[in-house]
């Protein structure tokens, strides 16, 4: 039986068997590492194309530049406000598309609801930039109340596109609905973003162009290729920039945790596992606005997309920043012992899966850490899901025969090979296994130590 009292710092070598009352057993289980090589990018031809065709070099500067050396969270926030500018600016396509044949309403409800979704994030890291004693208090802001002249009393942006989405007839209701979805959002936060939403409650503002520079953004808007400049284009172009801007906040937040597990600050690593969580989900709702693309449209400009001669490769897999944050939250696996205080056997033992299973069961000394487990298995499940729906979106835009294009070595298709590979915490859905086995055919209703 396990002994939940015993030091989990000793590895053992026995296989684990758990006595139940009713004299039902479970059989051994010998746990086995989870060995499983990393993501590789596509040949460097193809990521240099698309990281020219994406004007990337250009966006890493941007998302490097440090305007505001005591805050903190500029490194994330930024990458993060750029890509919600880059919306904008894929609004202002929408809203304009000519075509009879195009599927507005449809376009016009999904690229709102992308909005939407990335203010709720945006939201949630300003919010807990606030409660970290830490980092509060650190944000650029105006304070409305200390301004002099009632004529600088700005609450939005100059330079945004949003405030001039909201004044255009086209797009006027949509714009309108995300200045309320803005001052929603930010009601928990003590300033707002100041992109012309109401600030009902005169809180101060981001200094929103200090930090996004929207005119420099804008810049970069159009690719350096010869790739046709129509609707279809500007979409793939638009919706990979929003995608690699939130990558790139992405990769900030996990050097974030990382930290945060090294020096045992397990609640600021739960938030911010959190944070990656919900970029993965804006990510695949990115990726689903391919599926209302025109499908000859699109075709058409799928040999320019190609600019590598003899070589194809996902999109995904061109882009060396999505691999390098797939690798990075791949290899969160390797911080479980750390949080749980064991040590891994060598030999396969059980003690991560008997120390998870103590944790898991004693909720009030070990809260934090179950709290973190499982925010780096909500990472693991939105990844895999990012991936699964990247493949299908493939099918639905392309065909099966592009979709399966990319192949590994051992058959089957590099994407495949992502969603279906086991789990990254086998010790913890062991641990689960068990205690749910446990509690199934447990009559007394409580564990035996």
């Amino acid at each position: 039986m396990v002994d939940f009292h015993s030091n989990s710092n000793m590895p053992t070598t026995k296989s684990l068997k758990i006595s139940l009352s009713n004299n039902l057993s479970l059989p051994s289980l010998h746990l086995r590492p989870f060995c499983s090589s990393d993501i590789s990018a596509a040949s460097p031809p193809l990521c240099s194309a698309y990281d020219h065709y994406l004007r990337l070099p250009e966006l890493r500067k941007l998302w490097s530049s440090r305007d505001f050396p005591n805050w903190s969270n500029e490194p994330v926030l930024k990458p993060a406000l750029q890509a919600l500018e880059i919306t904008f600016r894929f609004m202002s396509t929408v809203f304009s598309d000519p075509r009879p044949y195009a599927n507005r309403r449809e376009l016009n409800r999904r690229v709102e609801s992308l909005a939407t979704s990335q203010i709720e994030i945006i939201a949630m890291l300003c919010e807990d930039e606030e409660y970290d004693s830490m980092t509060r208090g650190t944000v650029p802001t105006l304070n409305l109340e200390t301004q002099q002249n009632l004529n600088q009393r700005r609450s939005y942006s100059e330079t945004s596109l949003l405030p001039h989405l909201a004044t255009w007839h086209k797009s006027k209701p949509a714009a309108q609905r995300i200045l309320l979805s803005v001052e929603c959002a930010m009601m928990r936060c003590p300033y707002t973003l100041g992109l012309g939403e109401p600030n009902l409650a005169m809180k101060p503002s981001l200094q929103y162009d200090a930090v996004c520079k929207p005119n420099e953004l804008h810049i970069h808007a159009h690719a350096h290729t010869l790739v046709s400049k129509t609707e279809e284009s500007l979409t793939v172009h638009a919706t990979h920039q929003i995608i690699e801007s939130w990558i790139q906040a992405s990769r900030k937040l996990l050097e974030r945790i990382n930290k945060s597990l090294d020096n045992k600050i397990l609640e600021k690593a739960t938030r911010d596992c959190y944070a990656v969580e919900r970029i993965w989900k804006v990510l695949t709702e990115i990726e689903d606005m391919h599926v209302i693309m025109d499908p000859d449209d699109f075709l058409k400009i799928k040999k320019e997309l190609n600019s590598v001669k003899g070589e194809t490769a996902a999109f995904c897999f061109r882009s060396k920043g999505v691999v390098e944050v797939t690798n990075m939250c791949r290899e969160l696996k390797q911080k479980v012992p750390g949080i749980l205080e064991v040590e891994v056997d060598p030999r396969g033992g059980p003690g991560v899966m008997e120390a998870a299973m103590k944790v898991y069961v004693e909720k009030e000394s070990g809260f934090e850490k179950v709290h973190v487990l499982q925010a780096m298995q909500a990472i693991e499940v939105a990844m895999k899901r990012f991936f699964y729906a990247y493949k299908q979106v493939l099918v639905v835009v392309m065909g099966s025969a592009e979709a399966s294009g990319n192949r590994v070595s051992e058959g089957g298709d590099s994407l495949s090979q992502i969603f279906m590979e086991p789990t990254y915490f086998p010790s913890l859905d062991a641990a689960k296994t068990f205690l749910g086995y446990y509690w199934e055919n447990d009559s007394r209703g409580g564990l035996r130590t």
